[in-house]
């Protein structure tokens, strides 16, 4: 979709800086003509970018870009690591690839038969050769039977709707605070023992099948958020 498109080049001008924080964005007009679209589109774009903090409305109805590093968004909305960091300065190191056979309480949080193959993911995040966080991510082999180590290098949000035919409609989140045992501390680098959050996510396509079980460990013990009345 044209929108689509929209989306994600003003967020990459955002976090890559080209649309340097509180700086004014250009008029719907403008910008309709950049993209060669109506400015109904234009609209939708920029509501839904305001919903997801990366563009803030004055009083005055000016549109200015806000800075959306200095608040840990990213645990509200199902967003990728591109979606606020240049992709030149991420990386992952996937540490475990393989199917397994989904157990009773995996199949019941992924909604499928007990015993289906189950892609089983464990990687790291990095920013700047820093590591950020740690995942364990559980995805039904039959929503994705060609998946490759390859893939899970980069954003598997974006390999799930540039691959398939499928779009993601929401997720249900449990964040709660975890000490760490020695392997997650060094893989985090960090003291053994460190308390951190731990973020658990069931991912839901529009279509209501679930995408996605996962487990991610960040790095940070606390998050502060943009909110709005």
């Amino acid at each position: 979709m044209k929108s689509d498109y929209i989306i994600n080049d003003l967020i990459e001008k955002i976090t890559s800086g080209k649309l340097s924080v509180s700086s004014r964005i250009p008029s719907e007009t403008q910008l309709a003509i950049k993209y060669q679209c109506n400015r109904h589109t234009i609209r939708k774009v920029i509501s839904h970018l305001i919903e997801r903090s990366y563009l803030v409305k004055s009083i005055d109805g000016s549109t200015y870009v806000n800075d959306v590093n200095h608040y840990n968004n990213s645990i509200l909305f199902l967003s990728s690591l591109s979606d606020y960091y240049n992709s030149d300065n991420i990386r992952s190191n996937v540490n475990e690839f393989k199917l397994i056979s989904s157990s009773d309480e995996l199949s019941k949080l992924l909604q499928v038969e007990v015993n289906s193959h189950v892609w089983l993911i464990k990687r790291v995040r990095y920013i700047e050769s820093h590591p950020i966080h740690t995942e364990e991510i559980y995805m039904p082999y039959s929503l994705f039977p060609n998946l490759k180590t390859e893939d899970c290098e980069s954003s598997l949000l974006s390999y799930i709707e540039s691959q398939y035919d499928y779009k993601i409609s929401h997720g249900i989140r449990t964040v709660s605070s975890i000490k760490l045992n020695k392997y997650d501390s060094d893989l985090l680098d960090l003291p053994n023992e460190s308390v951190v959050m731990q973020i658990e996510n069931i991912g839901y396509l529009t279509n209501s099948r679930v995408y996605e079980y996962s487990i991610s460990k960040s790095r940070e013990s606390k998050f502060q958020y943009y909110c709005r009345r």
